[in-house]
């Protein structure tokens, strides 16, 4: 249950001074804002409330922000309606969707969705919606927004179109997000100079011209053009969107062909394009329609981070807005800045605010470009060093940043959020034209001691802020349902990962949709626009302590994560402080204290694995982004492996939590020794996890009183945060290079100093080669790998599942045995050898093997003649089966001839099945169960823990779990768009 805490909220929320009484009236009106996803029957609520304030707010910026708004929202509606009149389409690969199969299958679908009646009512109510809003963009164009009376009878008629009743499924629709004026900084006036830019090349008025919007972002650029060139004086300006991605439907194709035929110049509108799968899309859409090569133009701005994508079409075809000619550039001049700032300071006391050159200001700005990411969705934001005067002529210096939010009411958060949690956040000074400007803080140049404590505390503070101040079930009751649909990003990646357990071959893809319904089911009891990156270089040091910076555009977006629950932030910030499992502890107990939220800790797990998951994946996608130097790729590559290390310890622990073990660690005799890889876990996530069976095969053995240790090419660390998790005795890894004592809490270096001085010089060398990435928590062996995009094929992607560490479109991969070989030989490293996995090079000490480290541990904590019970499954494994008194291993050995020369048992099931059969047969080789079985048996309980379902299914055949998928008829929706 949530309880929130008795806190002084309301005095908190207000208490921020010098920001203009003007904008904060006007921004905190607009507290509905902190939710950009609005249905169609929100959006129409807001948009009424947007014409009534029209006639009734002050002429100047308030008055463009009011009639930004209806435009947003009203092509807002346009989008959805047309959306709603497409119907869904099939998500085929493109050969199969061409094929007769594929057009028959797309030709039902949209067949049994097409309702008739709604759709003529529908349609009916588009056609004259689109003619109303034309007259009130044309007044916008012609800038005759002042004009009272035309702006109040244009807004008469767009009000008395919305009290028109709709379909309820169509009013239950969320509104498409235009990215242009979500995180694009684009605004209404870049479209405008678009359209310029088309008038001076085709002057020629008497010319019919199509406008073909792609939505989501066409059907707000197409019908401001539209009005545009009205006002030019084109005679016949013509509007129809489409969805590339969808195809178009029967009717859409009808009219596209009936446009051809009667000799439009097709304008394509759209975007800056990030690929150019979309481009060819609609120009294949427009040719197969009739438009010859020379009658389609492509409009769209062109974004910096994708500078060259028109370079694939004839110059004459392309109409594009340049990064540099951008209103919001225009914004960030010195002169732009400097009349903002003198409004804002004068307020403040001040009597002069100039911005001035300084090589100061320059290096911050150089500071902040090379942390900037090249993505397409990075914000513009400019520093400037301001001189400010008060009335005694006093001088003081401040440092201002200047950053884009967002257009219109799609920007409002970040002035409403930075408000409310002014404690925690840089202090801002106001919002105009989506540029938001907050002081900027000049950071010391050294570090100092006790900071991370301040800093975990300060999160607590910060996320548990966030739940008492932007709450969403507050802005209205009506619509918490929160299902975002189609931008339930988080909860699609999390449900793509979890997927794997059941099987790869379709039995995943069936199971996406069920599993994302199972995440949506863990209620959260506080929504909340959470932050969304809690990465600890988004904090800075403040006069009074710690302030987040980026606070307002993560959370929520259409490329964002898309969560409601502050657990993720807690999460998040869990991953990227690297807390320990006591610092977790307090910094849970704290947030819970500050807000009530007392059932964090149960919703806790799930959000840690998003987490993790979330920045492999926005890893990989900065990895195969263009190159920005070897610091940042490795600044990157080492996020990667923090994400990946947190994944496979977080899951251990709690997996562990779930396991039946012994609290009193002793070494007994027969000492039984386990691979990791391959036996108790399998990389089914993208990381390395056991599952049900393995869990069951650990409670036996402890049930029993059997001594357990690893023996394992994974890293010390990572062996130390198995046995804590797993309460293991000890073990061996990086190949028999260390020996781990976790009864006494000791440890062993088997390799000699001068095998250690020759790793440190490869590694040092490796770390030199462009594209070629260590595992710095191996410090006796080395893990050395690159990344690869996708696999090269269906055959070599289906061989490598079981060890891919895919999260995105990349996996990791081994690098080249040439560049190894070289450089042993070069530098005489002749301790050392290598070999390769699916997922990376190993470089071993020579000296050592898994054999060396099973006799090395037995004769440490035991005796000689202790008996030892070895299981693998790998030619590595080997070396432990020769020494070992006995030896297991499951039905995936992918070296049973050798192992079955060396006495090797060999069981039925794979993996962590196999590991349950192998250890049912060390305890009962009779096959009889004793008592204490009996007990382990049963667990584990738990049937509504979503995790634990999961790994059941792991240890399912795919066979069983295909006919699980099949007979759920939700599960085919993944195939609808």
């Amino acid at each position: 249950m949530f309880a929130p805490a008795a806190l002084d909220s309301v005095p908190e929320r207000h208490a921020q001074e010098g920001l203009l009484p003007t904008e904060l009236e006007f921004y905190e009106s607009y507290g509905w804002c902190l939710r950009p996803y609005l249905t169609v029957n929100e959006a129409i609520r807001r948009l009424r409330g947007e014409l009534t304030r029209l006639v009734v707010v002050p002429h100047g910026w308030q008055l463009n922000e009011v009639t930004t708004n209806i435009f947003l929202l009203s092509c807002g509606l346009l989008n959805s309606v047309d959306e709603y009149l497409r119907g869904p389409a099939l998500r085929l690969p493109p050969r199969l969707a061409a094929s007769i199969f594929g057009r028959g299958a797309a030709m039902f679908v949209g067949t049994i969705s097409y309702k008739p009646w709604s759709r003529r009512q529908v349609r009916r109510w588009r056609e004259h919606w689109h003619a109303n809003l034309d007259k009130f963009l044309l007044l916008i164009v012609r800038e005759q927004a002042g004009e009272s009376a035309g702006l109040a009878e244009a807004a008469r008629e767009l009000m008395l179109l919305l009290e028109s009743p709709l379909p309820s499924d169509l009013l239950s629709e969320l509104l498409g997000t235009p990215t242009p004026f979500n995180r694009l900084d684009l605004t209404q006036k870049d479209c405008l100079a678009l359209g310029e830019s088309f008038v001076r090349q085709f002057p020629k008025r008497d010319q019919p011209i199509l406008l073909i919007g792609l939505r989501t972002s066409g059907s707000y650029f197409a019908p401001l053009l539209r009005a545009f060139f009205e006002a030019e004086g084109y005679e016949i300006v013509a509007l129809l969107t489409i969805e590339p991605n969808k195809g178009v439907s029967r009717r859409e194709k009808a009219k596209l062909e009936e446009f051809a035929a009667r000799g439009y110049l097709a304008l394509i509108v759209d975007d800056p394009p990030d690929t150019s799968r979309t481009v060819l899309a609609a120009l294949d859409i427009a040719s197969r329609v009739g438009f010859a090569r020379g009658r389609v133009k492509f409009v769209a701005p062109t974004h910096p981070a994708k500078p060259a994508w028109f370079k694939m079409l004839a110059e004459d075809s392309v109409i594009t807005l340049q990064p540099e000619q951008w209103h919001k550039r225009q914004l960030l001049s010195p002169k732009v800045v400097e009349a903002r700032l003198t409004e804002y300071f004068l307020d403040r006391n001040f009597v002069r605010a100039f911005v001035i050159s300084s090589p100061i200001a320059e290096k911050l700005n150089a500071d902040l470009e090379s942390t900037v990411s090249d993505e397409r969705g990075a914000r513009l934001k400019r520093i400037f060093e301001v001189e400010l005067e008060t009335p005694e002529g006093e001088k003081q210096t401040k440092y201002v940043l200047a950053k884009s939010v967002g257009w219109g009411w799609l920007g409002y958060h970040a002035f409403i959020i930075g408000h409310r949690l002014h404690r925690y956040v840089p202090p801002i000074l106001g919002l105009r034209e989506g540029i938001l400007y907050m002081e900027w803080i000049p950071q010391p140049a050294v570090e100092h001691g006790g900071e991370r404590t301040e800093l975990v505390e300060a999160s607590a503070s910060y996320v548990a802020a966030r739940v008492r101040h932007l709450s969403l079930t507050q802005i209205d009751e009506s619509e918490s349902s929160l299902d975002l649909k189609r931008y339930n990003n988080g909860i699609r990646l999390l449900a793509k990962a979890l997927s794997r357990a059941y099987g790869r071959v379709l039995t995943d893809l069936l199971m996406r949709l069920r599993l994302g319904e199972g995440v949506r089911k863990q209620r959260c009891p506080c929504p909340t626009l959470i932050d969304g990156n809690m990465n600890s270089d988004e904090w800075i040091i403040g006069p009074r302590g710690q302030l987040k910076t980026d606070y307002e555009h993560h959370g929520m977006g259409k490329a964002a994560l898309n969560l409601t629950d502050p657990a993720y932030d807690l999460a998040d910030t869990i991953l990227n402080l690297a807390l320990s499992s006591e610092e977790e502890r307090n910094f849970v107990k704290q947030y819970v204290a500050l807000c009530g939220d007392t059932t964090v800790e149960r919703r806790l797990f799930m959000h840690k694995l998003l987490a993790g998951l979330w920045s492999m994946n926005q890893v990989q996608q900065q990895l195969f982004a263009p190159p920005r130097g070897g610091d940042v790729q490795r600044a990157y590559h080492r996020r990667f492996m923090n994400a990946w290390n947190f994944l496979t310890v977080q899951a251990a622990r709690h997996c562990g939590s779930l396991c039946h073990s012994r609290i009193d660690l002793r070494w007994r005799t027969p000492l039984i020794m386990l691979d990791v890889d391959g036996v108790l876990d399998r990389r089914l996530f993208g990381f390395p996890c056991t599952t049900v069976a393995g869990m069951k095969a650990l409670s036996l053995l402890s049930a029993h009183e059997y001594s357990v240790a690893l023996n394992t090419a994974r890293s010390a660390p990572e062996v130390k945060d198995y046995c804590k998790a797993y309460s293991l005795a000890g073990g061996v890894a990086e190949h028999g290079s260390y020996l781990w004592d976790a009864v006494r809490q000791r440890e062993r270096i088997l390799i000699s100093a001068e095998t250690v001085r020759q790793l440190e010089e490869l590694r040092h060398h490796l770390k030199a080669i462009p594209g070629v990435f260590l595992d710095e928590r191996h410090q006796y062996s080395i893990r050395a790998f690159t990344y690869r995009e996708k696999p090269l094929g269906l055959i070599q992607s289906l061989l490598s599942s079981t060890g891919s560490s895919s999260i995105g479109d990349g996996a990791l991969a081994p690098i080249s045995s040439h560049i190894v070989h070289q450089l042993l030989v070069d530098l005489r490293l002749d301790r050392l050898a290598f070999h390769h996995t699916m997922i990376d090079t190993a470089v071993v000490a020579k000296e050592v093997d898994k054999g060396t480290g099973l006799v090395a541990l037995r004769d440490w904590v035991l005796a000689e003649d202790a008996e030892t019970i070895a299981v693998g499954d790998g030619e590595p494994d080997l070396a432990m089966f020769r020494v070992a008194s006995r030896s297991f291993a499951p039905a995936n050995i992918s070296c049973e001839r050798q192992a079955r020369l060396l006495g090797c048992q060999f069981v039925s099931y794979p993996y962590q099945r196999g590991l349950l059969e192998i250890v049912h047969k060390i305890l009962h080789s009779d096959a009889v169960s004793c008592e204490r079985c009996g007990d382990v048996e049963k667990f584990p309980d738990g049937a509504d823990d979503l995790f634990l379902s999961v790994l059941k299914a792991a240890d399912q055949s795919w066979t069983a779990n295909f006919l699980s998928a099949i007979v759920d008829p939700t599960a085919f929706g993944i195939f609808i768009r």
